[in-house]
């Protein structure tokens, strides 16, 4: 599979860079709860708060490496990400397997930009256009937050449990599972037609500079065609970022949708 298509085909190149960002394994659909086999949790939605790690107000930026490896219908491939972020943005380098940058995505609040080095083919799309959802729903992800899945106790509608977990069901359908033992978030699974994923499972937390962040994420894509599992190689906290920009030659045109 050549992540690079030509230029007719790039907002499918688009997708599957974003895709490397938020898929999972099929393996990961086994590890699906149902809360209609568990028990009403006797903590209070306070009590499950106080429990689970928040570093939204610790957490300023984020930095760091790591390999995925995507697949969707036809093929599948393994690229390299670098990418940093803080609280308003999001800047992704992906290199193919050879170490060739091939493209970068810069996401904000409301918009994402895409930059295809190898067909020198640039695009720009809002967040809001209902005919890319597949795009601008993944990339509204900002890398920070996906890092730390936050929610706050007015989201949660109930709480249910095991002998090992909590699943947290919030107003909008999405059920987080977090362990017992230490609070960390295992799962977060989405319901909804228009969420940005259906699933993503955090393996392998790591103690870093006092942050619990997860080594590998793996996650499924709203329609469940696309996967990928990105396994994290390095991470830094807190430094201070260079500006979050794509440089893009002045004779390649940026694309508007």
């Amino acid at each position: 599979m050549n992540l690079f298509k030509t230029t007719p085909q790039f907002v499918k190149v688009s997708t599957l860079l974003i895709t490397v960002l938020v898929l999972a394994s099929c393996s990961s659909s086994e590890r699906l709860l149902s809360v209609a086999d568990m028990e009403p949790a006797s903590i209070s939605k306070q009590e499950l708060m106080d429990l689970v790690p928040d570093y939204s107000g610790e957490l300023e930026t984020l930095k760091g490496n790591g390999r995925a490896i995507v697949s969707e219908p036809g093929g599948s491939d393994r690229v390299t990400l670098q990418f940093q972020s803080d609280r308003e943005k999001s800047l992704i380098t992906i290199r193919t397997s050879i170490g060739i940058e091939g493209g970068q995505i810069l996401v904000d609040s409301d918009s994402l930009l895409i930059y295809n080095r190898v067909d020198k083919y640039a695009e720009k799309v809002s967040l809001q256009q209902s005919n890319l959802t597949s795009i601008g729903s993944l990339a509204s992800l900002n890398m920070l937050d996906m890092f730390n899945f936050t929610m706050a106790s007015d989201d949660i509608r109930g709480i249910y449990e095991n002998e090992q977990v909590y699943v947290a069901v919030l107003n909008n359908r999405t059920q987080v599972t977090l362990s017992k033992s230490d609070g960390l978030i295992q799962t977060v699974v989405q319901s909804g037609g228009e969420a940005a994923y259906s699933r993503i499972d955090y393996e392998g937390y790591a103690q870093i500079e006092g942050f619990y962040l997860p080594r590998k994420i793996t996650i499924l894509s709203s329609d469940g065609s696309s996967q990928a599992t990105f396994l994290v190689q390095r991470l830094e906290v807190n430094n201070t970022l260079p500006p979050m920009e794509i440089s893009i030659p002045e004779n390649i045109p940026i694309y508007r949708i």
